[in-house]
């Protein structure tokens, strides 16, 4: 009974004994806590000596640091960078300024303006290998032998990532403006502004940007372009392996520009192809062949006067221009696709119709023993009959003035001189700002190679060709 009671007067005594060191610490907190307040508190680096002084060192693994004001914007420290974590853009002067960038701590005459210097230590692997190229030596690890230069920073941790990204570049407003820079600075602007707007998930999602609010006559509301037709008629298909392959194949059949009744052939084809038939696919699909949206413009017939709707070669002269070399895109295999477009190209330098292109791709194609009905079903889609289509006669004459459209660069690659290929290419560029039609152009790349004595039967004959 005794030990019952003697033990009672231990737990008290040690509880207070307790409480007692507990009310010291709070009392002396400065004195004697043992929690350090980190980051705000840090314990200092400790004297130590190994033999020699930190002068001395090799080298220190420490953060870096650039000295902006030595540096020349050669580039050589962001090039040799293994992890890409230094970023570096500068603005050079027009020819004819006179701007004084000054000159360096080695007397290296500054001759372009560095404005932005990012390093981002969080990717850094502390390999010190941007150091060794700089002429400057104006990048360097702090602390060690460059100590003279800049303290050691042995410990540098940040609450957030953003914290870790030093920028040392700073120009000012009137510098830019010396320079040119205000392209610069827009642009710079703008890419800020839009990762504003996708970190506040403000960004404009592209199908959202093409839809249009409309009201119907009941007062509801509706996006235009959910009235079109769209990969939303496969849903329904449990199978999603075979809704992929249908989506895959609307898409192509889309950008060809096939009309319904052969987008739903080129769909069914494919399913066909893979084995994945459903009557739930075949629904969609007789969804496509069915669907009529008066938007869609594709083989619509086409408004002439009535002296000119008789002339047939006409009508085929402007059918053969909507097969285009976009459509054959729709190729999925790599190598096939290639071989037509070469063939495409080969044909339109030789002015064949739709149906000549076509036959020759075939052609092309059987040789190399690529031809396949999925491919026969593409391309054959646009092969132009003899007979045109019903045309409009409108009350009055209407006349129809074809759009001059310039070529495609991609063209002048068959040129085999790289000096002549270089300036057709120039008079291209500068006939493209200039909205110049094809002749236009053409005849200003026939000057240009005549002046610089450049000009050969090959470049002609291509030329004649593309015109």
């Amino acid at each position: 009974m005794s030990e019952y009671f003697i033990e009672i007067v231990n737990g008290v005594k040690t509880f207070l004994t307790g409480m007692k060191m507990t009310l010291q610490h709070y009392n002396n907190k400065e004195e004697l806590v043992a929690t350090l307040q980190y980051p705000h508190e840090k314990w200092p680096i400790p004297e130590r000596n190994i033999g020699f002084e930190n002068s001395e060192y090799n080298l220190i693994r420490s953060r870096l640091h650039v000295d902006i004001d030595d540096c020349i914007g050669c580039l050589q420290c962001e090039k040799v960078c293994p992890v890409d974590c230094i970023k570096i853009d500068t603005i050079k002067p027009p020819k004819g300024t006179d701007v004084d960038f000054g000159i360096t701590s080695l007397d290296t005459q500054k001759k372009m303006l560095v404005t932005r210097f990012t390093i981002d230590m969080a990717e850094c692997m502390y390999c010190n290998l941007c150091a060794y190229p700089c002429p400057e030596e104006c990048i360097y690890m702090v602390g060690g032998p460059n100590e003279h230069k800049h303290e050691i920073d042995y410990e540098f941790s940040q609450y957030k990532r953003d914290g870790l990204i030093y920028e040392f570049a700073d120009p000012t407003e009137d510098q830019l403006a010396e320079v040119g820079g205000e392209s610069y600075v827009e642009s710079r602007q703008s890419q800020k502004q839009k990762l504003e707007d996708g970190s506040n998930l403000e960004g404009v999602v592209e199908e959202e940007k093409k839809a249009v609010v409309v009201e119907d006559s009941k007062g509801s509301v509706k996006k235009e372009e959910d009235t079109g037709l769209t990969l939303a008629i496969f849903n329904d298909v449990g199978d999603k392996p075979a809704r992929g392959i249908a989506k895959k194949a609307f898409q192509a059949a889309k950008r060809a520009n096939m009309n319904f009744d052969a987008m739903a052939d080129y769909v069914n084809g494919a399913i066909n192809d893979s084995g994945k038939s459903s009557p739930e696919m075949t629904a969609a699909i007789n969804v496509i062949r069915n669907f009529k949206d008066e938007s869609v413009t594709i083989n619509t017939p086409v408004k002439v006067s009535a002296e000119s709707s008789s002339e047939t070669p006409e009508f085929l002269e402007m059918a053969s221009t909507n097969f285009d070399i976009k459509i054959l895109n729709g190729i999925e295999d790599k190598m096939s696709r290639g071989i037509a477009k070469k063939a495409f190209t080969s044909a339109k330098r030789e002015n064949l119709d739709a149906n000549g292109k076509i036959d020759f791709i075939k052609k092309t194609l059987n040789e190399a023993d690529k031809m396949t009905d999925e491919i026969d079903s593409l391309i054959s889609t646009f092969a132009v009959s003899d007979v045109p289509p019903a045309v409009v006669a409108p009350e009055k004459e209407v006349e129809v003035e074809a759009e001059a459209e310039l070529f495609d660069i991609k063209l002048l690659n068959d040129i085999d001189n790289k000096m002549a290929r270089g300036s057709a290419k120039k008079v291209y560029m500068a006939g493209k700002r200039g909205n110049k039609s094809s002749s236009i152009v053409l005849t200003q790349i026939r000057e240009v190679l005549n002046k610089a004595e450049m000009m050969n039967d090959d470049i002609d004959g291509l030329l004649k060709g593309i015109g």
